[in-house]
């Protein structure tokens, strides 16, 4: 940033190029990171590498409850919040994997403003599409469109 007189502020401007592939990146990181896995910021990442997709069930979009062992502790048995949650979806709604995404995006890419996220299962439920729209910060509002495919088998 440098000043001018008569105080005209001007900020560097990044390609809008540049731009996409650095957010693209950034994606591709959060994305393919578990929870867990910085040790600065527990709470970066994504959970849905932490389930057995043997137990998960495509006509109900959801994990089979009874099958997964359910976590011990001092208390009892404590069920685990996150298997309610669907896989496929949008992030319109909030008990999907695509809602907790689009919240981890809006913590931890600023660049990007009005996210929506949507998963889709393809090749008979081998991979999964995450596709991230929303609008680059980066003076002009350009929309940005991001795709990527999980192999999840």
């Amino acid at each position: 940033m440098y000043v001018k007189r008569p105080i005209i502020m001007k900020y560097p401007t990044v390609a809008k190029d540049a731009l996409k592939k650095s957010i693209d990146a950034f994606l591709d990181l959060l994305i393919t990171s578990g929870k867990d896995s910085f040790k600065a910021d527990a709470d970066f990442g994504f959970a849905l590498e932490d389930f057995r997709f043997e137990i998960y069930s495509p006509e109900t979009g959801m994990f089979h409850g009874d099958v997964r062992k359910q976590k011990k502790d001092i208390i009892g048995t404590i069920e685990d919040p996150m298997q309610k949650y669907r896989i496929k979806g949008s992030s319109v709604n909030t008990e999907t994997f695509a809602g907790h995404l689009k919240n981890s995006i809006e913590q931890y890419e600023h660049r990007l403003k009005n996210v929506e996220v949507a998963m889709d299962f393809l090749a008979r439920g081998t991979v999964l599409l995450v596709s991230v729209n929303g609008i680059m910060d980066d003076g002009y509002d350009s929309p940005y469109t991001y795709y990527n495919k999980i192999q999840i088998w």
